[in-house]
């Protein structure tokens, strides 16, 4: 290998600086984005079905749909949502299916199977498998009251943005669509002796689209156009209606004809208090620079402002700003852990050892890079907090082999044959040890679900440059070392070599000491366990309030509409208010990662909050739920930041099964008031719904025989009095607009105008609605909720700061254990319980394979069980370390405090085997152990020391940075470490002591 290695430098030079020529070429053009991209897993089915209750919507279309959604293998579970005229279906897939299409496409056949068996009157069904996507640009057309209007000046700036590179799709919200309403005069009706059937029959015969062919002129075809079809309004209002008489009368003169936006209310966005339409831009992930992407669109904006004056077109959220101040932040992170590291080297090394080792850095980083672009990688946070954890491990391969060729060379060795003797003698341990550190992240990578695939960049760039390193330190930097080291001159020696010789001395007398020394200490941090909180994702860091309000399911958006204004006039009271956006009837466009997305309902709204700094949250958080609580007691609020990690409603969620509706009831107000108790919990709320009155319309079906009318007719001739029946539309547009028929009131038709309503029967005779009909009142459910078929009900809680799901629920389980819930309930822990449990899950189903690979690469290093298992004391070493310092620094515990824990298991045990290589060639010198070990000590205590160091000074940045998401990892890391490293030269050596006698024996040859 030496021989080609030597034979083959230009080569080799050639070949190093063409692909760091790549990497600069892939930094400058790879596309770029804030967090990862996720397979499309979760779904949304809708299904409208007019007039229904939520009982009847719950027993005619969301059982028969949930029941055929269990047969499909590929979904992971569906919630099932009830309300009037409507269900509402979240399915979520199975976290190990990544082909999502083919998965969309077996539920979509479910839904074909389910629809046999809904009723005929059941409407449009859709699904919406695009749930997650999150638009990179919202931009708000204001500058008119009208809605309509507004929606008209949005639809022209979709299509000017249509056609800009990197476009996936344009969506509007808080947009109008309209109606032409036929608001007939029951009156005027009955008198005219006309039925609305036949006002409808004499729409649908006036407006048809129907060809009148061409003639032929001269050799050219001329189209023949006949007026079947309304132009405009007034033809609508002149349509001639025929009176039993046989005389007309324009429809005007029995119904008010106007055109406006549909009716009831859809969702509403408001901008810092002005009625506005957004315009949601989603860009093509995996494939596009978030970066470029915003300033084509910034610039395409600018470019045509102008054209849409005097109405205004404003960013409410821009997504291409927010990836540019993560990266750039993360880019001086790995700019400052780069110098630091540098600084470390040299002070510990040297200057031209120094320069030798830092020259890896720019190497493995640019080729790590254009691999990762070549692989289609995308940069994003992950993928450079990959890179920043790997910049102090990368170098530890490229130090030892310095070392050791500087070892050489001052004993006399000339370079080639220094080159040569460091290379045999390291090239087996260091990929030994190369191995071990990718197998303690082989569980990262192959592990599937939410939360892997957020984190995955982690694992890929730390394989990949550590991979690039060892290659490295095996090739080019032997041969700069043999070029560029001399021999140092005698007396200058290791500035550390008095520590490594006085660590050497505790371990040859004192090995009984330093075993039960460590064993100590790791009881005694074990103990220190209780007092480390547990969050499975920490807060994101960005100065946001969420408020959510929630009123009783059956409230109209109107009055929804009210309290979300009157509380949004509130909040701009306070100082640290910079600007609020208002969303009524739907949660607003899901402008970061991890916000949680609802569907349309009337009873909800959303306030985002923007304020200067994160800190200014806390306050204004406090504010808001007090205000709630004594100003507007009829809210039902939640407030928070944004999160970070797998979506959730909340921290804290319970779900509650039992059979009987009543006993479930009493077990969600048990958890609801015992849930309100525990320390640490706010914003407590459950979806018990109080119910809706209604109106029970009892058709006496003798009499309405008698008068030629069914029950069908009664409740289609009610429905169309109130929401209306579409008699028609009008295709002069781009869109059909739909003509609908209903009373002048509509949904405001009082309860006595109701009662008092006439229906028609098929000879357009008009039957008082009271000839032929009861009337009573009755208290029914509003909404009925469904997990994977089953009824529950759910109770959620925020936590305040500085508390832990797993406080909360543990005191929970403490208070039920004192007043156990209703014999035959059922729970079922969500939000982050359920989050840390699935992540937990996926690494431990993947963790046989990296401690497969862990113990491959040992014993094919070192053919011995003892010492492996040696070996692997290093991992409870470190947990000397990591829980005081998490403790100390207040940093939880948590995935990201996971991920620390498995990238110090990789390096911890480098350091073990580079002490155990060179024990080994002593003994196979012939010395005793205990001179084996103290030599061992001696030789590696610098490079272990300087590579600990490096590590730890890498991630520095990281664990003072301003984040939020990777300070917990980055204490977990070199709190870890420190306390590994010194145990490492200490205990191990001392094990070793007292296990190991010899070298490992070769195969005897015994007689056949």
């Amino acid at each position: 290998m030496v021989r080609r290695l030597l034979n083959c430098q230009r080569l080799l030079g050639m070949v190093v600086t063409m692909l760091c020529l790549l990497g600069i070429a892939a930094y400058s053009t790879m596309p770029r984005q804030e967090d990862p991209s996720f397979p499309y897993r979760a779904g949304l089915i809708t299904v409208n079905y007019p007039g229904a209750s939520a009982d009847a919507v719950e027993r005619l279309v969301l059982s028969p749909l949930a029941d055929e959604l269990r047969q499909v293998e590929e979904v992971d579970f569906s919630e099932g949502t009830a309300r009037t005229g409507v269900a509402i279906v979240r399915v979520r897939l199975n976290d190990t299916i990544y082909d999502t299409d083919s998965a969309w496409d077996r539920v979509r056949q479910a839904m074909e199977r389910a629809r046999q068996d809904f009723p005929d009157d059941v409407g449009q069904m859709a699904l919406d498998d695009r749930l997650i996507d999150i638009p990179a640009i919202v931009l708000a057309v204001g500058g008119s009251s009208s809605v309509t209007e507004l929606t008209a000046v949005a639809e022209r700036l979709k299509d000017n943005l249509a056609d800009i590179p990197g476009v996936s799709r344009i969506d509007l919200e808080g947009d109008a669509d309209e109606q032409i309403t036929l608001a007939l005069d029951d009156a005027a009706l009955y008198r005219l002796g006309i039925s609305p059937a036949r006002v409808m029959d004499t729409l649908a015969r006036r407006n048809q689209t129907i060809p009148g062919g061409f003639v032929v002129v001269n050799g050219r075809r001329l189209s023949v156009l006949p007026n079947s079809e309304f132009a405009d309004i007034e033809a609508i209002r002149a349509t001639p209606i025929q009176l039993p008489d046989g005389s007309q009368v324009p429809l005007a003169a029995a119904a008010d004809v106007w055109r406006g936006p549909v009716e009831p209310r859809q969702p509403e966005t408001w901008f810092d208090g002005e009625r506005v339409v957004l315009v949601s831009i989603i860009m093509e992930e995996g494939s596009t620079d978030a970066i470029r992407f915003g300033e084509r669109v910034r610039e395409r904006v600018d470019q045509i402002r102008a054209e849409f004056r005097p109405h205004s077109v404003r960013e409410m959220f821009f997504q291409p700003d927010k990836v540019e101040e993560r990266l750039d932040n993360l880019a001086w992170s790995l700019l400052l852990s780069v110098l630091i590291i540098v600084a470390v080297v040299f002070i510990g090394m040297g200057l031209r050892m120094g320069l030798l080792v830092a020259s890896i850095l720019p190497m493995v980083a640019l080729i790590s890079v254009g691999l990762y672009d070549l692989g289609g990688g995308v940069l994003h946070q992950i993928a450079v907090i990959g890179m920043v954890i790997s910049l102090g491990i990368l170098i530890d391969n490229a130090i030892v082999i310095v070392e050791n060729i500087q070892d050489h060379l001052d004993n006399g060795v000339r370079r080639l044959d220094a080159l040569r003797q460091a290379v045999g003698e390291l090239a087996g341990p260091l990929g030994a040890s190369t191995g071990t550190t990718l197998a303690a992240f082989a569980p990262l990578l192959l592990s599937k679900g939410g939360t892997a695939d957020f984190t995955r960049g982690v694992p890929v760039m730390i394989m990949l440059t550590l991979s690039v390193s060892y290659l490295l330190a095996i090739s080019a930097v032997p041969l700069l070392a043999a070029r560029f080291l001399k021999p140092r001159q005698p007396g200058r020696g290791d500035r550390l070599i008095g520590l490594a010789r006085f660590l050497g001395g505790w371990v040859s007398r004192y090995p009984g000491r330093l075993i039960a020394g460590g064993s100590a200490l790791v009881v005694i941090s074990l103990a220190m366990t209780p007092f480390m909180a547990q969050q499975f994702f920490p807060n994101a860091d960005r100065p946001r309030v969420i408020v959510e309000l929630y009123l009783p399911e059956g409230t109209d958006q109107a009055r929804t509409a009210e309290a979300a204004a009157d509380l949004e006039r509130s909040i701009r009271s306070q100082p640290e208010v910079l600007d609020v956006h208002r969303f009524v009837g739907f949660t607003g466009p899901t402008f970061y990662y991890n916000l949680q997305r609802a569907p349309q309902a009337p009873n909800r709204a959303r306030l985002v909050i923007r304020t200067p700094t994160l800190e200014d949250t806390t306050g204004l958080i406090r504010w808001v739920r007090h205000h709630v609580n004594t100003q507007m007691p009829e809210l039902d609020v939640t407030v928070g930041i944004l999160g970070q990690g797998p979506p959730r409603a909340a921290p804290v969620e319970v779900r509650v099964y039992h059979a009987d509706n009543q006993t479930r009831a009493r077990a969600v107000e048990q958890i609801f008031s015992r849930l309100r108790e525990v320390a640490g919990t706010v914003d407590v709320r459950h979806d018990l719904d109080i119910g809706v009155p209604s109106i029970a319309i009892n058709v006496d079906d003798a009499s309405a025989a008698r008068h030629g009318l069914t029950r069908a007719d009664v409740a289609q001739s009610l429905y169309g009095q109130s929401f209306g029946v579409i008699a028609e539309r009008y295709r002069q547009e781009e869109d059909p607009i739909p003509l609908v028929l209903r009373s002048r009131e509509g949904t405001s038709l009082s309860l006595s105008r109701l009662l008092s309503v006439n229906i028609y029967n098929e000879h357009g005779d008009a039957v008082p609605l009271s000839a032929i009909a009861s009337v009573d009142t009755a208290w029914e459910p509003a909404v009925r909720y469904q997990r994977n078929g089953v009824r529950m009900n759910t109770v959620t809680a925020n936590l305040r700061a500085g508390y832990s799901f797993s406080q909360a629920l543990g005191e929970l389980d403490a208070a039920l254990a004192l007043d156990p819930l209703p014999a035959g309930t059922r729970l079922e822990m969500g939000g982050d319980a359920e989050g840390s449990g699935d992540a937990n899950s996926a690494l431990l189903t993947a963790a046989p394979i990296g401690i497969l690979l862990l113990l491959f690469f040992l014993l094919l290093q070192f053919n011995s069980f003892r010492r492996v298992g040696i070996i692997l004391l290093t991992v409870p070493l470190a947990t000397v370390g990591i829980i005081p310092g998490l403790v100390l620094s207040g940093s939880p515990f948590g995935f990201q405090s996971l991920l620390g824990v498995i990238a110090l298991v990789g390096i911890v045990v480098n350091n073990a085997i580079v002490l155990l290589d060179v024990m080994d060639q002593e003994l196979a010198r012939g010395e005793a152990i205990r001179d084996a070990m103290r030599k061992a000590v001696e030789r590696r205590t610098r490079p272990i020391l300087l590579t600990t160091a490096t590590t730890v000074a890498g991630l520095l940045p990281l664990a003072f940075s301003s984040s939020t998401l990777w300070p917990p990892m980055a204490w977990a890391i070199i709190s870890g470490l420190l306390a590994s490293t010194v145990l490492t030269l200490l205990v191990i050596p001392a094990v070793c002591t007292k296990l190991i006698r010899a070298p490992v024996p070769e195969p005897e040859n015994a007689p056949a």
